[in-house]
C-alpha cells in the first residue's frame, strides 16, 4: 500500500454539520411557492451542482420554476442558507485535521458549495488549516463526475493511491470511485446502507485515524 500523502475532505456533512440548513433553505424556497421537499432527497443529492439538484426538487415538490428564473432562485436559496446557518464542526473534526497535518500529510477540502458559501462555513483561521480548498466554482462538472477529486489530485501532483477521500454521501463516493481514489465514508448524515460503494464506512470522523491508511508506514516519508 502506498503512503498516503493527501487526505481530500468533503466539507458539508464531513467536517461541518450544516446539511440540515441546506435542506431548510431548499424547503423555504419551495414552500414559498406552495410545494415541499424531503430532507432525504436533499441528502441523497448532496454534491450535485445546485442547477442539477433543482429539477429533482421541482419534480418532487410539484413546483415548476421557469428556466429564466433558475439563477435567481438558486441565488436566493444560497443567500437564505447563509442567513440561517449555524456552522458547527463535528466533534473531533479539527483534531483529525490537526493529526493529519502532524503526520506530514496534506489536508485538502473538496466541496461542491460555492466559494461564497464555503467562506461562510470556514473562518480565515480555519481555512488556513488546509493546504488548499477547492469549491464547486473551480470545476466544470460536479459530483458524481470524477472532476472534483481528479482535478484536486492533479493539483497536488500525486498518484491516485497516494490520496484518500473522506465523504458522507453517495454522489461524493461515486465521484471518488470515478477518479480512482479510495474513499472512506462517514455515516454522519445517511445510514450505512446508502454508502455501500465506499471502500470503508465509519461512524465518526474520530474513527479515521485508527484505519490502516494511517499506520506507522504513513508516519515517515
Amino acid at each position: 500500500m502506498a503512503r498516503i500523502k493527501a487526505v481530500l475532505f468533503d466539507l458539508d456533512g464531513v467536517l461541518v454539520d450544516t446539511l440540515h440548513y441546506h435542506y431548510l433553505a431548499w424547503e423555504k424556497m419551495f414552500s414559498d411557492r406552495g410545494g415541499h421537499v424531503k430532507e432525504l432527497t436533499v441528502l441523497l443529492h448532496e454534491g450535485r451542482n445546485s442547477f442539477e439538484i433543482l429539477p429533482v426538487l421541482m419534480k418532487e415538490s410539484g413546483v415548476h420554476i421557469p428556466e429564466s428564473e433558475h439563477e435567481k432562485f438558486i441565488h436566493d436559496k444560497r443567500a437564505y442558507y447563509r442567513s440561517i446557518v449555524d456552522v458547527r464542526f463535528y466533534p473531533f473534526a479539527l483534531d483529525v485535521v490537526d493529526e493529519v497535518k502532524k503526520r506530514e500529510i496534506q489536508a485538502v477540502i473538496v466541496t461542491a458549495c460555492s466559494q461564497l458559501t464555503m467562506r461562510k462555513s470556514l473562518s480565515k483561521q480555519h481555512r488556513q488549516l488546509f493546504d488548499f480548498i477547492q469549491t464547486g466554482d473551480d470545476v466544470p462538472r460536479a459530483k458524481p463526475y470524477p472532476d472534483p477529486y481528479d482535478i484536486a489530485r492533479k493539483k497536488l501532483q500525486l498518484n491516485r493511491d497516494e490520496c484518500l477521500v473522506i465523504e458522507n454521501a453517495p454522489l461524493g463516493i461515486a465521484s471518488a470511485n470515478a477518479a480512482g481514489i479510495e474513499c472512506i465514508a462517514i455515516s454522519s448524515t445517511l445510514p450505512a446502507k446508502y454508502l455501500s460503494e465506499a471502500d470503508v464506512i465509519i461512524h465518526s470522523i474520530n474513527d479515521l485515524m485508527t484505519l490502516k491508511y494511517f499506520n506507522n508506514r504513513n508516519t515517515h516519508a
